[in-house]
């Protein structure tokens, strides 16, 4: 299957036991510190062109290839784009351009396709993946794939364990869902999720806590798959992955890989490794 093909060549899986930083991003072109002009540049970049004439769509992928900052305070509330210092949320910002084009110049746009971009990450259909990989650059593209691997997919494997886990328990007569969620993590990453949330917590010196923030919520899921990836072998890393491109699959209501929008989801690397 095309699914495997790419995931036996996938750049997160090369040197795994070898490199601490696992589906890092090697020169990061995000700026460290959060205050920046980058917000300016690329809003008024955006309703330019949109302005102009060149499509929403188009306008807004070459205004995510110019923004720079990692994070930024907009009205007292700090938003994260890149997730663990290296997987690319690209969603939220492109939220918090559309967002900002709104409040400047809210003619410009429909609300429609917007409003379809924001609830299930897909651009329009005519837009090619070549340009949304080539407006992010190697590295933001790089990211990109970080988060899709590392927080899509990785949650969409929990179900799909739990699924597994639930068909095993039916065969036996357990129907009920008691423990059901601890044994999903004890089987993925070897140990129950109050353990990890502590270890979590722990490893970034704060208090113990298992209420998260969003963010923090999306860069726990983060460090799950870096865990997994660093202990898990290769042969086992692809199966898991593809369960969980296939939950993600079947979630989206397609029945084939190649159905799935290739800008949305970083499908044509297993197209193309």
């Amino acid at each position: 299957m095309l699914a495997e093909d790419g995931l036996n060549g996938h750049s997160f899986m090369e040197g795994k036991a070898e490199d601490s930083n696992v589906g890092g991003v090697s020169d990061t072109p995000f700026l460290q510190d959060s205050q920046g002009s980058y917000a300016p540049s690329a809003l008024t970049h955006l309703v330019t062109d949109i302005d102009a004439g060149t499509p929403w769509a188009t306008a807004l992928v070459h205004a995510i290839g110019r923004w720079t900052g990692r994070r930024e305070l907009v009205e007292g509330v700090e938003i994260t784009y890149l997730i663990g210092g290296e997987a690319f949320d690209w969603l939220v910002l492109a939220e918090r351009l559309l967002r900002g084009v709104d409040q400047i110049s809210p003619e410009l746009l429909h609300k429609a396709p917007i409003e379809r971009l924001l609830t299930t990450g897909r651009l329009p259909d005519d837009l090619p993946p070549r340009l949304f990989r080539e407006a992010l650059g190697f590295e933001k593209y790089r990211a990109h794939l970080n988060f899709f691997y590392g927080v899509i997919v990785e949650e969409a494997l929990w179900t799909a364990i739990e699924r597994e886990i639930r068909k095993e328990r039916g065969v036996r007569g357990l129907h009920h869902l008691f423990g059901v969620q601890d044994l999903v993590y004890e089987r993925l990453y070897g140990a129950n999720l109050k353990t990890l949330i502590r270890k979590f917590r722990q490893e970034r010196a704060e208090r113990p806590s298992v209420k998260f923030l969003l963010t923090e919520w999306k860069e726990f899921i983060y460090s799950l798959f870096k865990h997994r990836l660093k202990h898990q072998d290769s042969s086992r890393i692809a199966s898991d992955t593809k369960k969980g491109l296939t939950m993600l699959e079947e979630a989206r209501g397609v029945s084939d890989f190649a159905q799935i929008p290739q800008w949305s989801s970083g499908f044509e690397l297993l197209r193309s490794v």
